[in-house]
């Protein structure tokens, strides 16, 4: 691990740490909350299942683009300015959708209003790249998304029971004004990232060759390919299988408690051995936890499989942004993120759906997931043996 780095940082002070948290988290929270906003536009507006996936894709459509845009600029922009604008046309869409509720308009404001989040999320995961802890700081972003998303959980039905739709389409707004506030303690521009590493890290970074980091985008959308996949047809695997209604969702909600301890033993671990050896036997049991469901399905092995796989998830988000921002601190490739999550969770409930339909029922889906966390497991052993050859003190950076 790196031991003779000095870091002095704006990145590392705790209030840009905080407005990158909160500025991701509400750049992300139609995201986070698309279940119930998806079964509230179903109830408000009467919307049939195929217009409600074309949304709930829209949102998804927009983050993709925003990260590719984010990407770009977020290293010749500045930072501040950009999230301004991505937070000033969230507010516009997220209104806006309370006026226009055809189908048409709806998903082209849609389309916009993930845009105006994505380029929040992105300046806000690729500043956090930009500090010297990322485990720890990725592990504070994400234990505080599941609190967020308890939180919509609970809140979001009773808005929609009292208000409709219009009523989540207004809390998304005030929580983007709100964000306001913060985006002042963001850095204006990569230049004051300016980290005080040792000669030889230096060189270390220099050495690293591009597709390193483009090779760890890869793995990302990997293991998403496996996330979305499982998510969609996880309550519908335990229904097939003859689980009560009660034992899914209670099950379900006990493997959140497991994501959120996989946040701080992702930090302990990170710490104590670096990022790459925990990522890599996280990868395996996950693996290990999907070959058990496309062989075995009884409420034993669901229970163990919903609470491993919510406890190795949030762990390895934990470790592929990390290692993203241990890579390229800059945070081009940080800000790519959103994009390759995005866009594998919009492709593959599709491409799991598929499989269903052609007959191989909830066995290939387990199958698909499991080759998801396969391929981002190969993938992060090659990333992880070139940087022992060439940038050992990078290879396990914590």
């Amino acid at each position: 691990m790196i031991t003779s780095t000095t870091y002095s940082s704006i990145f590392d002070q705790p209030k840009t740490i905080a407005a990158a948290v909160i500025i991701s988290i509400v750049g992300n929270a139609v995201f986070i909350g698309m279940p119930m906003l998806v079964g509230s536009m179903a109830e408000t507006l009467g919307f049939n299942e195929q217009q409600l996936g074309w949304l709930a894709s829209a949102d998804l459509m927009g983050i993709f683009i925003a990260s590719i845009l984010t990407s770009l600029l977020v290293n010749r922009v500045n930072r501040q300015t950009l999230t301004y604008i991505g937070i000033s046309i969230a507010i516009i869409a997220n209104y806006s959708s309370t006026i226009f509720h055809s189908f048409d308009n709806l998903v082209m404001i849609r389309i916009i209003s993930g845009f105006g989040g994505g380029i929040c999320y992105s300046v806000g995961v690729a500043t956090l790249a930009g500090t010297h802890k990322t485990a720890r700081n990725f592990s504070i972003l994400l234990f505080v998304l599941v609190a967020v998303n308890a939180i919509e959980l609970y809140t979001f039905p009773s808005i929609s029971a009292q208000w409709g739709v219009n009523g989540i389409f207004l809390f998304f707004c005030a929580a983007f004004v709100g964000t306001f506030y913060f985006v002042r303690w963001l850095p204006r521009s990569n230049k004051e990232a300016l980290v005080a590493c040792s000669v030889e890290v230096q060189a270390q970074k220099k050495a690293i060759p591009v597709w390193i980091p483009w090779l760890c985008l890869a793995a990302v959308g990997c293991v998403y390919v496996n996330v979305g996949a499982f998510w969609a047809f996880i309550e519908r695997l335990g229904d097939k299988n003859g689980l009560s209604e009660d034992f899914i969702s209670n099950t379900l909600a006990l493997g959140t408690l497991f994501t959120l301890s996989g946040c701080a033993i992702a930090t302990w671990m990170g710490n104590k051995y670096g990022q790459s050896k925990p990522l890599l036997a996280a990868f395996a049991v996950m693996t290990s936890i999907l070959f058990l469901l496309a062989y075995q399905i009884t409420p034993v092995t669901y229970v163990i499989a919903a609470t491993v796989f919510n406890f190795c998830w949030l762990f390895i988000d934990v470790f592929q942004l990390g290692t993203i921002g241990n890579i390229d601190h800059s945070g081009k490739f940080a800000a790519l993120v959103p994009g390759a999550q995005g866009l594998s969770q919009s492709v593959s409930p599709a491409v799991a759906g598929y499989i269903l339909t052609e007959g191989y029922g909830y066995y290939g889906v387990m199958l698909l997931c499991a080759f998801g966390t396969l391929s981002a497991m190969v993938i992060y052993a090659i990333v992880y043996a070139k940087l022992k050859r060439i940038a050992p003190d990078i290879a396990d950076a914590n």
